[in-house]
């Protein structure tokens, strides 16, 4: 194949024309373009010469050869895009990078943190500055129980009663260690009202006092209600006597008259010589006796000192009629008060 270029219609190296009236175009560069054939090929093996290069035209200037118009093609995709893939919803799946175990432990120990720190100021932190303060339950009424019953004084080493029960009547304690003739339960402290159960004379009765309640009246009582003197004003004797103890006695002499009288015992540990002393002042200061008598003994003289054996600090009081007279003295811790000469000798002899 030869090397001729081939214009129909021109005759070779004659400029195109342009047309009427217009100047002909420049004359066209004919590049020049080795073409390789099997015969050219053939001869470059026999001759060791290289194999001749492969055509590459060259690049004419814009000016001289005219581009010809091309058709716009489509942009070639990036290799790195990826068509997004639909799934059933119609939402693109985009892979998920992978997480790292660390990140969620991380994620794990933030959040068990968190919540110790909201569970510390909810029940801790709060109550303590914001929390109202808690409502004391009021405490159960305590039932009311009746008073109890006044009852007479207690014993040493007495069990204490329960509250709101009557406590139960203390029995009384006779002193005499040879038995009085009879022994009676009164309330009443009067001499005239005593119904003794005797009628032996002479002989010795022990009276046992006692309130409405069945209770053991007390000593102190029992002389204020036959004396108008009141020991519980007295710092030394208001509590200084047993009123287990405390009784009446009666003596009736030869003649059937009767003559009252009182006893009661030193509470344990009461010191007698001070007792002693504080009841001479007390009772030897009561100006009118005549409740002891059952009937008017007259005026009172002056009291003296008296000796009968087996008592000590022995007292005695003449009254202005005849065979009145008043006796009291200690045998022992046990206090004697008798409205008879007689009687009182008879009642120390029954209580030592």
């Amino acid at each position: 194949m030869t090397n001729d270029n081939f214009y129909p219609g021109q005759a070779p190296g004659q400029p195109l024309g342009t047309g009427e009236g217009e100047s002909p175009l420049a004359k066209p560069v004919v590049p020049n373009a080795d073409v390789r054939t099997m015969g050219s090929d053939l001869g470059s093996i026999n001759t060791g010469a290289s194999a001749p290069k492969p055509y590459a035209p060259p690049v004419s200037a814009p000016e001289n050869i005219p581009l010809a118009p091309t058709a716009p093609t489509a942009p070639v995709p990036s290799q790195s895009f990826q068509i997004p893939q639909m799934d059933a919803a119609g939402e693109s799946k985009k892979a998920a990078p992978k997480k790292s175990s660390k990140g969620i432990f991380t994620a794990l120990i933030v959040f068990i943190v968190v919540i110790g720190l909201a569970a510390l100021g909810y029940f801790v932190i709060y109550p303590i500055f914001f929390a109202a303060p808690a409502e004391i339950a009021p405490a159960p009424a305590t039932p009311v129980l009746p008073a109890p019953t006044p009852a007479a004084a207690t014993a040493p080493n007495e069990p204490t009663p329960i509250t709101g029960a009557p406590a139960p009547a203390l029995p009384h304690i006779s002193l005499f260690t040879t038995p009085p003739d009879t022994t009676t339960v009164t309330t009443d402290s009067g001499l005239s009202v005593l119904a003794l159960n005797t009628s032996a004379a002479p002989g010795l009765s022990e009276i046992v006092y006692k309130d409405s309640a069945g209770n053991l009246v007390k000593f102190t009582d029992i002389l204020k209600s036959a004396t108008g003197l009141d020991l519980s004003s007295n710092q030394v004797l208001a509590t200084a006597f047993d009123d287990q103890t405390a009784a009446g006695l009666v003596y009736t002499d030869s003649n059937g008259n009767r003559w009252l009288g009182f006893t009661a015992q030193l509470m344990s540990g009461s010191d007698r010589q001070n007792a002693s002393a504080a009841f001479e002042q007390s009772f030897e200061a009561v100006g009118d006796y005549s409740g002891l008598f059952s009937s008017n003994p007259g005026t009172a003289q002056t009291w003296k000192a008296g000796q009968i054996a087996g008592v000590t600090d022995n007292r005695y009081l003449l009254f202005g009629n005849a065979g009145f007279a008043l006796d009291y003295g200690w045998t022992g811790n046990k206090l004697i008060i008798v409205t008879s000469y007689s009687g009182f000798k008879e009642a120390a002899k029954r209580l030592q």
